[in-house]
């Protein structure tokens, strides 16, 4: 679900050139495939070849159940998602689906002083990331094999939401960057190319 942005535009390269069979579900509002910097255009060609396209609407239900039961898919990355509503016509489709990963966000974490997060700690019912929170319960209460990343701020290119540049702007000026409260919070930036922890 989704893959012309940011985070999917990578996911869908690594995934096709492990050797796995792609489709991306989009709005069809982007070009499914894009050239990204560094890449020659054989490696372009070759990806674009490999890819799936279902054009629809994530919140049209019926055409999602209809177009995922007809497919089958064994695997559902869902790096979109924002409300519980909109996975549940996925899990429908797809009674036998192996594993469903989600894009979460650390949002959902109650504010605390105590840091790194864990996954059982305390999450904020009142997050304005509270749809991704109800989307894991759903997922949780459907009994579906499920994965959750929970990642801060993710940067590299193509970020639509550069939120990490404040902090180089910062560096590149050789000038400090304040850090609130006792000086221990520490946070995570991922680079949209990570394959391994």
């Amino acid at each position: 679900m989704g893959g012309t942005r940011f985070i999917g535009v990578f996911l869908s390269r690594l995934l096709v050139k492990e050797g796995h069979q792609v489709t991306l579900f989009t709005r069809g509002k982007a070009p499914i495939a894009q050239q990204l910097p560094g890449e020659s255009d054989q490696e372009f060609a070759e990806f674009s070849s490999k890819i799936l396209h279902l054009k629809g609407d994530r919140k049209d239900y019926d055409f999602v159940k209809s177009s995922l039961s007809a497919k089958g898919f064994d695997v559902v990355y869902d790096i979109n998602g924002r409300e519980a509503d909109e996975v549940e016509p996925i899990l429908d489709a797809l009674p036998n689906l192996e594993q469903f990963i989600y894009c979460s966000s650390a949002g959902v974490y109650l504010k605390s002083d105590l840091l790194p997060h864990c996954e059982t700690d305390t999450v904020d019912p009142k997050s304005r990331h509270k749809g991704k929170l109800n989307t894991e319960s759903v997922l949780e209460s459907k009994g579906v094999n499920w994965t959750s990343l929970r990642p801060v701020y993710i940067y590299g290119p193509l970020n639509y939401n550069p939120v990490e540049e404040w902090f180089f702007h910062r560096l590149k000026a050789g000038r400090p960057i304040p850090i609130p409260g006792s000086g221990i919070q520490v946070t995570q930036l991922g680079h949209v190319k990570v394959r391994k922890l």
